[in-house]
């Protein structure tokens, strides 16, 4: 009667005894199958340009901001300009997380400064890059392009809190560092020797 009840126990056992092992047999096959789904491309595929980019996103929230305060002078006397509605904060609120935004898109790998045949904005100016040079310089320095682009999010994060509190003398001084970030990364990827070239 003992060797069917030995017999028994470890039929009994055997699932218990299995387990852990079929656990981590399991587990080596997770970890194995783990990097090659590391592997795969992103998901995201970059089609406009950057300069269509800047042209339909980064510039149009930019100048919303810029124009948005400041003062105009006039036979009439000086007309301060400044958001003063909920409506107006709200678009100056909109065009500040697009511009924030914007460098994201602008950072993405594989994005072309201009499209396939298309010429750089002002192409043929003294001191202006060709879109093959400007795409050079874009494939050779883009760890630089991408400091710029993440300094123009820094800006826009700044904007962004002068925009929360309603301050209109912060949103002019933020202004002024947003137009310095955007003429440093010009300088470099659009008309480099645009200063020497002038007359």
């Amino acid at each position: 009667m003992r060797k069917p009840m030995r017999l028994k126990l470890r039929h009994s056992l055997l699932p218990l005894l299995l387990g852990p092992s079929l656990l981590m047999i399991g587990g080596c096959q997770q970890h194995s199958t783990a990097p090659t789904a590391s592997l795969q491309p992103p998901p995201f595929n970059p089609t406009a340009s950057i300069q269509e980019i800047m042209l339909s996103v980064v510039d149009p929230a930019a100048d919303t901001l810029w124009d948005s305060v400041g003062s105009t002078v006039s036979a009439k006397g000086t007309e301060d300009r400044r958001p003063r509605t909920d409506d107006e904060w709200q678009q100056m609120r909109r065009s500040a997380i697009t511009l924030i935004e914007s460098t994201n898109l602008l950072m993405m790998e594989g994005r072309r400064i201009v499209s396939v045949g298309g010429k750089l904005a002002d192409e043929g100016l003294p001191g202006v890059l060709n879109a093959t040079e400007a795409q050079q310089h874009l494939d050779t320095q883009h760890p630089a392009f991408v400091q710029f682009a993440r300094a123009l999010h820094d800006v826009g994060e700044e904007m962004l809190k002068a925009v929360d509190a309603k301050n209109p003398e912060a949103m002019l001084e933020v202004g002024t560092k947003l137009d310095e970030v955007c003429e440093s990364c010009h300088t470099t990827f659009w008309y480099p020797s645009a200063a020497t070239a002038a007359p």
